[in-house]
């Protein structure tokens, strides 16, 4: 059976009124009581539908997620005797590259682009953020980082897919080769003052 939940608009926080879920999206669930089971992330299909324990199939797309997690409690109360469970928006993206930890991360739907690569564990030491590339839906939407501010600049959605590019090879080693050069200036005035 599929719920359809809609529900009249309230007055909110403007950015959770905004938020709503889209295909690719999760639902975290966690409840106080680990014997329901019912803890997880699931996602929301292509159709907007998602399909939790206990309420089965539910469309869920562009409802305001305010309300959407209001009623889930009000769905689980309806079948729980004490329906301690929490719900967590989460936007799914695939952040690859030169990133500490790469593969398909859940985050917050109010996180940058420095909060996605946080969760991927931060940029390695190969890594370089200033090449940074954001693909959605396979279209380059954002390339070359100037400046730090650019990183709290783009919404994220499901799907979206970051790239880390590698650091050249100057900057990688520029430190070794300019202290080997000094060494060997050194060496050399040193080896001419004795002669």
């Amino acid at each position: 059976m599929l719920a359809v939940l809609a529900w009249p608009a309230r007055a909110q926080n403007p950015d959770v009124a905004a938020l709503v879920l889209r295909p690719g999206d999760v639902i975290d669930v966690r409840s106080v009581d680990p014997a329901l089971k019912i803890e997880g992330k699931y996602m929301v299909s292509e159709r907007g539908i998602v399909v939790l324990p206990l309420l089965g199939e539910l469309h869920v797309a562009d409802v305001p997620w305010r309300l959407l997690s209001d009623s889930l409690r009000v769905l689980y109360a309806q079948q729980l005797r004490r329906p301690m469970v929490e719900f967590w928006p989460r936007r799914r993206v695939t952040v690859l590259g030169h990133v500490n930890r790469p593969g398909i991360h859940l985050v917050d739907p109010f996180a940058s682009l420095a909060g996605v690569i946080a969760a991927a564990e931060g940029v390695s030491p190969e890594g370089d953020i200033r090449r940074l590339r954001v693909l959605r839906e396979g279209r380059l939407i954002f390339e070359r980082t100037p400046a730090e501010a650019k990183l709290t600049a783009l919404d994220i959605v499901s799907g979206d897919e970051l790239f880390v590019g590698r650091r050249s090879w100057w900057d990688q080693y520029s430190s070794v080769v300019v202290g080997a050069l000094i060494s060997a200036t050194a060496l050399l005035v040193s080896v001419g003052r004795g002669a």
